[in-house]
């Protein structure tokens, strides 16, 4: 069996967890959508009152056979550079992850080089890179089930080391690509609306690289099928994203959605499991121009909108202090008892006045 069983939140502690919010000594509602984002947590971990401790993100990387089309801006060995500098605790998420308490793992499932051992990269490899999928498809499904697995093997590690929250980052030249032929294989929006310019396209490279994505799209024919799609047209990192956000929403751990390409994931994942929806926290919404069709096709309304598209998990990175700042004021607050001021939710529900049903 591919997946284990994922098991839809439930909304029996919502309730008490409002009531926990309207206690405290503000106006009912008042910070807004971080209240939300407490009832979320509570809701995931089934606990009213959670703890969860610090965060991982799990930064898969690999090589992509498209890039031989010309569809990326960027040479292909950047992969392996960038894997290093992460790994050595450089780039903007080495530093933002260092910043904000958050352990950073880096796992190579298929790039293109070979690494040093000691280095602190995973070794997941399952080949240099996926075949180029304008011609083939990307992988074999034994690949794509090694691909999914090795997601799977990193939270289930996470998992058994206690840690409850997790964030997914990915590192891959030409994966926007992969990703934008995935959201318009599983969806109706068509490629001009799911393809952007990735690390810098010009307007040409954009034309060509949508060019490249409808040809490829014609020669495999209308795929509805996520994991059909997901071998035809995935990185391994994709894949393994899928798989590891299967796995941590079957141990009911946040799960930290971060940009284009980790959405990407998210959407085939909750094809596959509709129930992987209910842990996910959309964290923020990337300048990459598919981005926010996808959002709206999910119904997810992410934290931040900071017009960032770097990819490796830092739009997840950066909004965590968010996330943590509202639990932490939904646990810790004076409510109003404690602080001796008077109740003045409690007087506006005496006079018929409730702005949960605003909602």
């Amino acid at each position: 069996m591919l997946f284990d069983k994922v098991t839809p939140c439930t909304t029996t502690l919502e309730r008490e967890a409002w009531q926990i919010w309207d206690a405290k000594a503000k106006p009912q509602l008042s910070l807004g959508r971080l209240e939300e984002v407490a009832v979320r947590l509570v809701a995931i971990r089934g606990e009213l009152r959670p703890t969860l401790g610090e965060p991982a993100l799990l930064l898969f990387a690999a090589d992509h056979g498209i890039v031989a089309e010309g569809v990326s801006s960027s040479p292909q060995e950047i992969t392996w550079q960038q894997c290093l500098n992460f790994a050595h605790g450089g780039g903007a998420i080495g530093l933002i992850c260092r910043e904000n308490g958050i352990e950073l793992r880096v796992i190579d499932v298929g790039v293109n080089y070979d690494f040093d051992p000691s280095l602190k990269i995973t070794d997941k490899k399952i080949g240099y890179g996926t075949a180029n999928f304008a011609r083939h498809k990307a992988m074999d499904r034994e690949q794509l089930e090694s691909a999914l697995g090795a997601g799977k093997e990193e939270v289930l590690s996470l998992a058994k080391e206690g840690i409850k929250v997790v964030a997914f980052g990915e590192m891959g030249v030409g994966n926007t690509t992969s990703a934008s032929a995935l959201m318009a294989s599983l969806t109706s929006v068509p490629i001009a609306e799911c393809t952007g310019r990735g690390a810098g396209l010009s307007n040409e490279g954009l034309l060509h690289k949508q060019q490249v994505l409808n040809r490829a799209l014609a020669l495999h024919g209308k795929i509805s099928d996520p994991l059909e799609a997901l071998a035809t047209y995935g990185g391994f990192e994709i894949a393994a994203i899928v798989g590891g956000m299967m796995a941590a929403a079957h141990h009911r751990m946040v799960i930290l959605v971060d940009g284009f390409i980790t959405t990407v994931a998210a959407l085939i994942a909750t094809t596959i499991e509709p129930a992987v929806r209910d842990y996910l926290i959309f964290c923020h919404q990337s300048k990459e121009s598919g981005h926010a069709n996808l959002l709206k096709l999910l119904k997810a309304q992410p934290l931040l909108d900071l017009s960032m598209h770097l990819g490796e998990g830092s739009g997840a990175a950066v909004a965590w202090p968010i996330i943590r700042q509202a639990l932490n004021l939904y646990l810790d607050m004076t409510p109003f008892s404690d602080a001796k001021v008077t109740d003045s939710v409690a007087l506006l529900k005496k006079q018929g006045v409730d702005r949960h049903a605003e909602r």
